[in-house]
């Protein structure tokens, strides 16, 4: 989800939401034969085969390890097992699968590997090699809380990884949250990528569009339901596609988050809210950058869609007209053809 700001915005309720969202996919996994139990507290919302491409990874480093019983069963198998990799003082839990050139994933406010759906992977993977991985104190990432949790820290975090799996110039997608880790790593990195593509995110600081305060107090309250939660995901009329992504998260397991975490989330949105750094270096930034939103999010109002694009140098600006927060699995088939169009046109094949 979004990360942000110093008035009331989506990220400021996030822990809310992690929990809200929670409950239905802990439903969704009860009922699903695909995926395992959850043995750990889940968390929010919202097996490789190796690339053939010469862009793509040589092969998986020496310095990772595999995690024990990480190997997926049924439609979630080709996602292969969660490794582990040092980068920057911690580690990072990341999968790989597909072929094709480097994409990178980058996730939301507090979401995990297991909250990206099985039926967007599956479609990525038949055209990229896809690295997906838990942000720090996510999932399988540990932390050093010592250091407070900033966006431009976990912007720094994705950086290593690339570097640590010898990615040569991925494009990197990521949603809300995600999205503006990826534009921070545009700003910040811009050696590190060769496309970026973001979805339901802000550039922080004194240019964010803030979130109605109607949607935040309803992201803040506690007695706000799963279901609840969806309303604020997908547009009222999408009912095929809420009830599709709530059985989509049941097919992986959830991972975990710790309370400590869902905190330091919170602070980072927090602190990004006054943090300039993305809109001050972003127009020195020459990767092409492929910038989306649904034109119903309520919880990043589409506003910020326009200004990412205007302040960007190589910027294309796609709506999605009639979807929500949760648009790139609303619309996944218009999505990724949309994608693999642009890291097309970006010279990425």
């Amino acid at each position: 989800m979004s990360a942000s700001h110093h008035t009331p915005r989506a990220l400021t309720t996030l822990p809310r939401l992690a929990v809200a969202v929670a409950t239905v996919a802990l439903g969704a996994v009860a009922c699903s034969s695909g995926g395992g139990s959850a043995t750990s507290a889940p968390i929010s919302k919202p097996g490789s085969k190796p690339s053939t491409q010469a862009t793509a990874t040589t092969a998986t480093p020496a310095a990772s390890t595999i995690v024990p019983n990480t190997a997926l069963s049924g439609p979630g198998a080709f996602l292969g097992p969660v490794r582990l990799i040092p980068v920057g003082g911690i580690k990072m839990g990341y999968r790989q699968f597909g072929s094709g050139p480097e994409l990178i994933m980058v996730m939301g406010d507090t979401g995990t590997m297991s909250d990206w759906t099985v039926n967007l992977l599956s479609q990525l993977g038949q055209h990229y090699h896809v690295t997906i991985f838990d942000n720090r104190g996510v999932g399988y990432t540990t932390d050093d809380t010592s250091v407070p949790d900033t966006i431009a820290l976990m912007a720094d975090d994705t950086a290593g990884l690339i570097k640590a799996l010898g990615l040569r110039h991925p494009a990197l997608l990521g949603w809300s949250m995600g999205g503006e880790i990826g534009l921070t790593v545009a700003a910040l990195h811009p050696g590190a990528i060769s496309a970026l593509v973001s979805t339901g995110g802000d550039l922080g600081g004194s240019q964010a569009v803030n979130t109605p305060p109607a949607v935040a107090e309803e992201l803040n309250s506690p007695k706000t339901t799963g279901p609840q939660m969806m309303d604020l995901l997908f547009p009222a009329d999408a009912t095929a596609a809420r009830t599709a992504y709530i059985q989509q998260l049941g097919l992986i397991p959830p991972e975990k988050v710790s309370d400590e975490t869902l905190l330091r989330q919170y602070q980072a949105g927090q602190a990004y809210g006054s943090f300039e750094g993305t809109w001050d270096k972003l127009p020195d930034s020459t990767i092409p950058m492929l910038i989306t939103n649904g034109s119903l999010d309520k919880i990043t109002p589409p506003g910020n869609a326009s200004i990412i694009a205007a302040r960007a140098k190589h910027a294309k600006l796609v709506m999605f007209p009639d979807a929500g927060h949760a648009m790139l699995v609303q619309d996944s088939g218009r999505f990724i053809s949309l994608v693999t169009q642009f890291t097309k046109a970006s010279g990425i094949e």
